[in-house]
């Protein structure tokens, strides 16, 4: 195994300015894509932000295209992480059911730029079939939480219902009430947690 300090400086320097390079026009496209969307950012908007030159953005990715599926893969396991080590405190499916919108609500809140970069790329981000299709940590994330939810409505009273519908369900409310809150300095993640735990288990 070739240590690093084997390798010659020139050699070393030129790995370093690549992966600082590869980076920034990472940082660059969140930066863009969280103000304007995918749809109306371009390279050269992102190579402006990275103080780079077009051909440089080429020598890394093939569009912006790509850029944004590392974004999104990023963006996924940083939340699925953080999810699936609350909701496994839970005991029952009430507690799933405010953890789930506890964790989101608490999520958003602490991380308004992962939000704000959701909700202006929610035409892909939120649609869970382009997801599965373009996201591994996705796909993990899904795993992960169905078979946790496979698992406890083996111990716990679990209602009759379509497990998809009722996460499709779940996202719905966590979607449009964090629109909300985030609008609001008179809502914490704590009401609208209980707001939405209610709503889903009990009905206005």
């Amino acid at each position: 195994m070739i240590k690093i300090m084997d390798i010659p400086f020139h050699q070393r320097k030129r790995q370093i300015n690549k992966k600082n390079n590869r980076e920034s026009i990472i940082t660059s496209t969140r930066k863009i894509l969280t103000k304007k969307g995918i749809d109306n950012a371009s390279v050269r908007e992102i190579v402006s932000i990275a103080n780079l030159g077009s051909g440089t953005f080429y020598n890394y990715f093939d569009d912006k295209n790509a850029v944004f599926l590392i974004i999104i893969e990023r963006l996924v396991s940083e939340f699925s992480d953080y999810f699936m080590k609350r909701i496994n405190e839970a005991q029952t499916f009430d507690q799933i059911v405010k953890i789930a919108f506890s964790s989101w609500f608490n999520w958003i809140l602490d991380e308004e730029e992962n939000y704000l970069f959701i909700k202006n790329n929610r035409k892909y981000i939120l649609d869970l079939k382009w997801l599965s299709a373009h996201s591994k940590e996705y796909a993990r994330f899904n795993n992960d939480l169905y078979e946790f939810v496979i698992d406890i409505s083996k111990k716990t009273k679990f209602p009759q219902n379509d497990i998809s519908f009722m996460i499709t369900s779940v996202m719905a409310v966590c979607i449009n009430l964090g629109d909300e809150m985030l609008t609001r300095s008179d809502v914490s993640p704590d009401d609208a947690s209980n707001f939405a735990t209610k709503l889903f288990l009990k009905g206005l």
